[in-house]
């Protein structure tokens, strides 16, 4: 058995820095055990945060982003901790990452590599896939979640609880979003039967940006603040069906949520093509300032898609979480391609089905059309009551609803429109993305 010890300290400006460990092993090792500790774990009421990943000779087995000040990790050829990937323990250098996000003081770090026999498999009693939802009607719209975690980052449940948690809150469509792995899609594809999209969080020291579409890890650790995410951004959209959304931007940065603000200089906003603007529940205060933003790209003339993620670390949907909702498909690749379009509008339900017409011609949400005339038709499959709100090249117009009648109008459109839906007491509803004029 192979065992290495590495002993260092972390001082305070090593913040947001990175420490790779290379560890050589030889053939024939059964299983790998990866341990990091360091002491102390908070100052105050404030949490040091120092997480780990694992590279083999064959790439990128996973990591673990989650609190604590002790984390072990195993893997083997059956097996692996949550987060990581199961697979053979190649004879070769492996490399342990330590991602300082936060240290708040000097901290006494310590990381074991050991090679260690292969842990008993027991046989998973579980069942596998549940049962699905009812099918939907051609021209439906359905609703899903592109921003969650399990256990295999910090989540609160594993893959079956929020597989089954989706499907009773009405969603037929996920995208599995834990911190900096993938590695729990293969888990929640045996339970949840709607469709499974690729996705990630990226979670880096000067931003989050959810991932969406891309299969594979994308490695961060080589970006700084000022250069590599935009790149990254624009790699993606040459992917079909790909793209990054800028995470929860303005939500409380270090030392609370370490990174959770988004200051990466080379891609702003701006320059984004999906930003998220409801994240978790609608009342944040970081969600009426990203709104407020999304709204001065739009007249600034930016095309950037808004987006809703729960954000949910279980152990329940709430009924205020925000979630995306478009024209009902099971194919992934057409799933996708409307996502990427911004063929969506946020909602907590799936009870809006709006058409738009420009003559002879449908338009879609997220698309363009000439200008001008524009024949708007919105229906509800629930009565409403509420406010609903036009937006109209930037001008707000304000509309009673109760009921469930449909509303029909034909309005001069000369840059974008989009629609809100706002409750009695103000409170957010339902956000349209854009239709927009061509110039």
């Amino acid at each position: 058995m192979e065992r290495h010890r590495f002993a260092f300290t972390l001082a305070p400006g090593d913040t947001k820095t990175h420490r790779h460990i290379p560890v050589n092993l030889p053939e024939g090792a059964a299983a790998l055990r990866v341990t990091l500790s360091f002491t102390p774990w908070t100052l105050g009421d404030l949490k040091n945060l120092v997480t780990l990943s694992l590279t083999g000779p064959g790439g990128f087995r996973g990591a673990g982003h989650r609190h604590g000040n002790a984390q072990e990790v195993m893997v083997s050829a059956r097996a692996a901790t949550p987060g990581y990937r199961p697979g053979e323990i190649e004879a070769g250098t492996w490399t342990v990452g330590v991602h300082v996000h936060l240290a708040l003081t000097a901290l006494d770090a310590e990381v074991v590599v050991e090679t260690v026999p292969a842990p008993d498999i027991d046989a998973d009693a579980e069942p596998s896939m549940l049962p699905s939802l009812p099918p939907l009607a051609p021209g439906e719209w359905m609703m899903g979640d592109l921003h969650c975690h399990t256990t295999h980052s910090d989540g609160r449940w594993t893959a079956r609880e929020l597989a089954a948690a989706a499907l009773t809150r009405g969603l037929r469509f996920l995208a599995l979003t834990d911190h900096n792995t993938t590695s729990g899609r293969a888990e929640l594809a045996r339970h949840f039967p709607g469709v499974l999209l690729p996705g990630l969080e990226l979670t880096t020291y000067y931003g989050h940006g959810v991932i969406i579409g891309r299969p594979e890890y994308a490695d961060w650790t080589a970006m700084t603040q000022q250069v590599g995410m935009r790149a990254l951004s624009d790699a993606l959209q040459t992917e079909a069906g790909a793209y990054l959304t800028i995470a929860h931007p303005f939500a409380p940065g270090d030392p609370f949520c370490t990174g959770c603000t988004w200051t990466y200089f080379d891609l702003r906003p701006g320059d984004a093509t999906h930003l998220e603007v409801w994240n978790g529940q609608r009342s944040a205060h970081h969600n009426a300032l990203a709104l407020e933003h999304w709204y001065g790209l739009l007249h600034a003339g930016r095309h950037v898609t808004a987006t809703a993620g729960t954000d949910n670390h279980g152990p329940a949907y709430r009924p205020d979480h925000g979630l995306t909702c478009t024209p009902a498909t099971d194919d992934p690749a057409r799933l996708a391609a409307q996502l990427a379009a911004g063929t969506t509008y946020l909602s907590t339900d799936a009870a809006l089905r709006p058409s738009f017409r420009a003559g002879e011609h449908a338009v879609e949400l997220g698309s363009s059309f000439p200008g001008g005339a524009l024949d708007v038709r919105l229906e509800w499959l629930r009565p409403v009551e509420g406010t609903l709100v036009w937006v109209i090249d930037g001008r707000r117009e304000e509309q009673p609803l109760s009921g469930q009648e449909p509303v029909e109008r034909t309005l001069d459109v000369r840059r974008w429109l989009n629609l809100e839906l706002r409750l009695p007491d103000g409170s957010l509803q339902t956000l349209t993305n854009p239709v927009y004029a061509l110039p």
